[in-house]
């Protein structure tokens, strides 16, 4: 299974602004550009995830002067889980698992249903992850950037 580009930058964003937040000790709106500076990728593409991070209530977005992002929620209620499946629209792995009459092999097809037992398996290790959860070890990851004010 192979996350969506957007699902991707959706994570990077909630990490970002969270890490921003623990680390500054402060609730200062963050620029797109910055995101989009610190992980290389495209500013563009990048508005669009955070129009709809904000859509799904998990961050905030002020224009103008002194404008930028939030997060509208603490990070500890932050679902990975949530984030991804929102993201990837959990529909299953192949067409047949939300509609099972697009193949000639059902009714009775083993492959359908080890395939909803994968996806499953995918979602329950992630359940209870938060972003909070993400930010607890102190070397790699999100520590890695150089944050700028």
């Amino acid at each position: 299974m192979k996350l969506r580009l957007k699902t991707d930058y959706a994570l990077r964003v909630l990490l970002y602004l969270a890490h921003r937040e623990n680390s500054a000790g402060e609730r200062r709106p963050i620029r797109v550009e910055a995101i989009a500076d610190a992980y290389a990728v495209s500013k563009d593409h990048l508005v669009k995830v955070v129009q709809e991070l904000a859509r799904a209530g998990w961050v905030t977005s002020r224009a103008g002067r002194g404008g930028g992002l939030l997060l509208a929620a603490e990070p500890g209620t932050i679902g990975v889980a949530d984030v991804i499946s929102h993201f990837e629209e959990r529909h299953g792995v192949l067409e047949c698992i939300e509609q099972p009459r697009v193949c000639v092999l059902e009714p009775g097809c083993g492959l359908r249903r080890l395939l909803m037992q994968a996806e499953d398996a995918f979602y329950n290790t992630l359940a209870g992850v938060t972003v909070a959860d993400l930010l607890g070890g102190r070397r790699g990851g999100v520590h890695n950037l150089t944050l700028s004010a």
